[in-house]
């Protein structure tokens, strides 16, 4: 008698969108992530490291030979000979700067000494011509009826231009108020030339120190440069001798550091051909011997 088959169970919606069971999701919390080969990484960093260390060891070897080749005795010649070199620029580099200085002020004095001239030749003409017109009438003057309270603004300023240009007078017979306006007038003029007189003698004297001050730097520096070329010309024929020594002394080595290698080479040759003619006469004796056996033989 057949059994009853029990009925299918379908899930329902509801059933299909819940989460896992806890047996479901431990199974899946279990699974074993790969692991990662590292090998192929590490013999690349093996051989990095050994590249790296290589290029270290080159650099330390150059390091070193530097130092044996800055410690030997040509290297310190060299060294002397490049310090004495060096110095040597630097002092002609500064007599070149300081002769250029003492050129520009030597340019400067004779510059401010034609100005101070030109200023003196002015000054003077203006302290004896300004007093001298002030005695002359202009037609450019206004004369004011009242000259008790009133003073000239300007009494040194030239006549104003205008067309036609102002001209001197003197009348034959002054008025009273002429009279007064040139009176007033010669007093202020001459007081005025007297103080621009004196302005310019301080700044004249100014002006002479200042040159004097450059003209001493430039006979300091020319007096300077003559000893220092006569120091030159007594110190060349030895600093000749000393540099050409001092370069001669590193090619004599380097040529007999290629005199011994060649000696070595030659040595080495030599060697060779010993040892291959003592070879070719071991080799002699026994092909004497097979042939001497051949011929029992036969």
């Amino acid at each position: 008698m057949a059994e009853p088959s029990e009925p299918a169970i379908t899930p329902t919606p509801a059933q299909a969108h819940e989460p896992p069971t806890a047996p479901a999701a431990m199974s899946t919390l279990n699974k074993k992530r790969p692991k990662i080969d590292l090998t192929v990484q590490t013999g690349e960093r093996r051989r990095g490291k050994s590249m790296f260390g290589i290029v270290l060891g080159t650099l330390n070897k150059a390091k070193l030979e530097d130092r044996e080749r800055n410690a030997s005795e040509a290297a310190k010649k060299r060294h002397l000979l490049e310090q004495r070199l060096q110095a040597k620029l630097q002092k002609e580099t500064d007599s070149v700067r300081r002769a250029e200085e003492a050129k520009k002020d030597k340019t400067t004095a004779n510059r401010k000494e034609e100005e101070l001239q030109l200023k003196d030749s002015i000054y003077k003409l203006r302290r004896i011509r300004l007093p001298l017109l002030s005695n002359f009438l202009s037609t450019s003057d206004i004369i004011p009826s009242d000259l008790t309270s009133t003073t000239l603004s300007e009494p040194l300023a030239p006549l104003p231009r205008s067309h036609p240009p102002p001209l001197y007078y003197r009348p034959a017979i002054l008025t009273p108020s002429q009279d007064a306006f040139l009176a007033k007038r010669q007093v202020e003029v001459a007081e005025a030339a007297e103080k621009e007189w004196l302005a310019f003698l301080e700044e004249r004297t100014t002006g002479i120190e200042e040159i004097k001050r450059l003209r001493q730097r430039v006979a300091e520096e020319e007096a300077r440069q003559r000893k220092e070329r006569e120091v030159n010309r007594q110190e060349t024929p030895n600093d000749s001798g000393q540099d050409k020594e001092a370069e001669e002394q590193p090619v004599k080595e380097l040529e007999s550091e290629m005199e011994v290698d060649e000696e070595r080479r030659s040595e080495s040759a030599v060697r060779k051909e010993d040892v291959g003619k003592e070879s070719d006469r071991k080799d002699e004796p026994a092909l004497m011997q097979a042939d001497d056996e051949d011929a029992v033989e036969y």
